[in-house]
């Protein structure tokens, strides 16, 4: 049997008109397994319906539905096997609100109160419900926030040793007769170095580069590979050579490390917003982060597998899988901080996905770099903070409308420009 209450407050919620009150009603109806059907049904009804025609791309659908209800913990058991993982953004509220609000109630309440069910409802909903049709709908998505950007893509440059620079996109097996054992895979966006490539003479350097908006993926002489996100650099020679394998980077990249018990790996990161001693990595065979952006307040190396040494100045700090070493810039540093992370999200733009969890001013920042646009603020953003995936494929569009969901915050794009406003 239909119940209207449920109607009443679907609607309500996605018209903005929900009492808190009403909005914990809610989500208690949303755990309920006898309610699947007709919440499916309501929000097929919605995206019919919505005057936005905020309909999802096959590319958004086929990322869609990570349960909104991991944001508290708790096991979603209404998922079906096999469903597949998806968007979910949450705008974290603060412990004092949730001291306003009652001590006496759960808290996961609290967290989906403060969760985008909007994103969930249509989005996760949308593919849910549509799924187990045998032709899905071809669905478009437009950009009300004024001009768009499309998602980066596989884009580079190489410079040589002599100093001659090229576009990876436009390169050809001709450009590199000059050096010999290296080849360009365009379709797969990356760049190989043979084992046998050039030995013979002094080392030479080669630098890639990625754009703001791309990212590329080199394997090294040795067979490491490393994967370079935007805005990003790595010097490396075209053949190693003694007991040491030394490279130079910037921005962010992930490596993944042959091992040789006789050369350890070692890999510079440049403190930019300070004249002195750059960081130093040094691995034997392991899987690591390393992210090194001018533009963030620190230094952060996280590792997956193996074990690596991390010196700043003179302190040194020795990783275990699972932990993180932070190091802040523009200081003298006296101690180098270790934290255990998620692994998973610190390397989820390598996997084609965004992880957000933090300020928007972080979110923003890497909006920026991966669509090259610049970012304003229009009022005091500083306590907006947001935790969850979404695909890097989408249009900044679709991002930035998915992180509007939540409420508080709109976004405006003019000139290659995102305006951020605080609307609370």
């Amino acid at each position: 049997m239909q119940n209207r209450r449920l109607d009443d407050l679907f609607f309500r919620y996605c018209e903005k008109k929900i009492t808190d009150e009403e909005r914990e009603e809610l989500m208690a109806m949303l755990l309920s397994d006898d309610n699947r059907e007709q919440i499916n049904g309501l929000i097929d009804q919605f995206i019919r319906s919505d005057g936005t025609k905020h309909t999802l791309s096959d590319e958004t659908a086929d990322d869609i539905l990570s349960s909104i209800f991991s944001a508290t913990g708790m096991r979603d058991t209404r998922r079906e096997p096999g469903a597949s993982d998806g968007e979910q953004i949450i705008e974290r509220e603060s412990v004092s609100t949730e001291r306003e609000l009652g001590a006496n109630r759960p808290m996961w309440l609290f967290r989906l109160a403060a969760a985008s069910v909007v994103l969930f409802l249509v989005y996760g909903g949308y593919r849910w419900f549509n799924s187990r049709k045998p032709a899905p709908q071809v669905a478009v998505m437009h950009s009300v926030y004024g001009d768009d950007a499309p998602a980066g893509g596989n884009r580079a440059s190489l410079t040589l040793a002599d100093g001659r620079t090229y576009d990876l996109n436009t390169i050809t097996e001709r450009n590199l007769l000059v050096q010999p054992g290296t080849t360009i895979d365009k379709s797969k966006g990356e760049v190989i170095y043979g084992k046998n490539g050039v030995n013979d003479g002094a080392v030479a350097y080669n630098v890639l580069r990625t754009p703001l908006g791309g990212q590329y993926k080199i394997v090294l002489p040795d067979g490491s590979k490393a994967w370079l996100n935007a805005g990003s650099s790595l010097k490396y020679p075209t053949a190693f050579k003694g007991d040491r394998r030394d490279v130079e980077m910037t921005g962010e990249v992930y490596f993944e490390i042959e091992p040789d018990k006789a050369r350890p790996f070692l890999v510079r990161v440049a403190d930019k917003n300070r004249n002195g001693k750059d960081m130093e990595i040094t691995v034997l065979g392991t899987h690591f982060n390393i992210s090194s952006y001018g533009d963030e307040p620190t230094m952060q190396t996280t590792l997956l597998e193996g074990s690596v040494r991390v010196k700043k100045d003179e302190v040194t700090k020795v990783l275990t899988p699972g932990q993180q070493a932070r190091v802040v810039t523009g200081e003298a540093v006296h101690d180098i901080a270790v934290n255990t992370v998620d692994t998973e999200s610190v390397v989820a733009w390598k996997e084609g996905r965004f992880e957000f969890n933090g300020n928007i001013r972080e979110i923003m920042r890497q909006i920026s770099r991966w669509y090259d646009l610049d970012v304003k603020y229009e009022g005091n953003v500083e306590r907006k903070s947001f935790a969850g995936t979404i695909s890097r494929k989408n249009n900044v569009s679709e991002v930035l409308k998915m992180l509007e969901m939540t409420g508080g915050i709109q976004f405006r794009i003019d000139d290659r420009k995102i305006t951020v406003k605080n609307t609370d």
